[in-house]
């Protein structure tokens, strides 16, 4: 149990079990933000890789959404570059959203409350909504 390592740390001031007690911490908190295996697996990942600086942790994710433009503005829209340039999109945005304290399930739910019953209008593949809340 946490409290009884803890405890425990206390007495002996172990650094195996200080580095015990993190990853239980590390764990947990990751566990708490988000149930998904992976993405929590990936917020683990960039915690251990000292990824901290939302700065460059957005410049990182638009290098990746660059290398995701290349291949889809010369028409490659199924490739392994285009499926790798997805996952790193994806994998640097859960890291900058964790920098910054989000959790992406809460990110995406509101996101899909605005925008649910919007209404609008698709033109040339993009949605136009109508109104500035998307109102009629």
């Amino acid at each position: 149990m946490l409290e009884d390592d803890i405890m425990k740390w206390n007495e002996t001031k172990s650094i195996p079990l200080a580095t015990s007690i993190c990853e239980k911490l590390y764990r947990s908190i990751a566990s708490d933000k988000c149930t998904d295996g992976i993405m929590r697996d990936v917020m683990l990942w960039g915690r251990e890789k000292c990824l901290n600086d939302p700065i460059m942790q957005f410049a990182k994710m638009n290098e990746e959404v660059g290398e995701l433009a290349h291949e889809l503005t010369r028409a490659r829209f199924h490739n392994d570059a285009v499926e790798d340039a997805l996952g790193d999109v994806f994998v640097t945005l859960i890291i900058l959203a964790d920098i910054l304290g989000y959790d992406l399930h809460d990110c995406l739910h509101e996101a899909y409350e605005t925008i649910k019953n919007r209404s609008g209008h698709t033109s040339h593949g993009s949605f136009i909504k109508d109104g500035p809340d998307g109102e009629n």
